[in-house]
């Protein structure tokens, strides 16, 4: 999806997914600012992977990519299994409107943290995989929601902290999202 919205230039990533939001003393130092990139980078990395899949039997190898494609399915099933375990240990939140974009995230919300706390944002983009995206950042409530009985608030988070690295994967995340969404109303 594309967006005029000054906080969300360009593409990003909308969806109902689960989030989790805390407040925070401060901000990340340095070091642990590395860690998170890295973590996020990878969870984002191997996200990539999960979606794309086996490659499809070709003629060169037919033998070769038909076994690739057998352990890709034993693969994913082993997934499965392991994130229906997972999800039954751990709850989440019920999904909520998410708009994810390369510099910032916003989402709808009934308990809101007040404007320019500092907080923590955990991103659950598949609720079957454990591992959320964590940001960090100083909140702002956008405008209501426009539905006037509604305690309900759009919450913007501008990350902070974030790498090059990082930024070019949730890039190459949203892009992908979005060639779907674009393939998928073609179909």
């Amino acid at each position: 999806m594309e967006n005029k919205d000054i906080f969300f230039q360009g593409l990003y990533y909308e969806s109902h997914i689960s989030l989790v939001w805390r407040l925070v003393d401060a901000l990340p130092g340095d070091n642990e600012r590395v860690t998170i990139n890295e973590d996020n980078s990878r969870f984002l990395k191997a996200l990539a992977a999960l979606n794309e899949g086996a490659p499809e039997a070709g003629e060169e190898l037919p033998q070769t990519a038909a076994e690739l494609q057998r352990l890709d399915l034993k693969l994913n099933l082993l997934l499965e299994i392991v994130g229906q375990l997972l999800v039954s240990q751990r709850t989440l939140p019920a999904p909520t409107q998410v708009r994810l974009g390369h510099a910032a995230i916003e989402w709808v919300a009934q308990d809101c943290p007040a404007p320019g706390a500092h907080i923590c944002v955990e991103v659950y983009l598949r609720s079957e995989l454990p591992s959320p995206l964590k940001f960090y950042g100083v909140a702002a409530l956008a405008d209501p929601e426009p539905d006037a009985a509604s305690a309900r608030k759009r919450v913007q988070l501008r990350f902070v902290g974030l790498n090059s690295a990082l930024q070019d994967d949730l890039e190459k995340f949203i892009f992908r999202q979005h060639r779907r969404s674009i393939a998928q109303r073609q179909t």
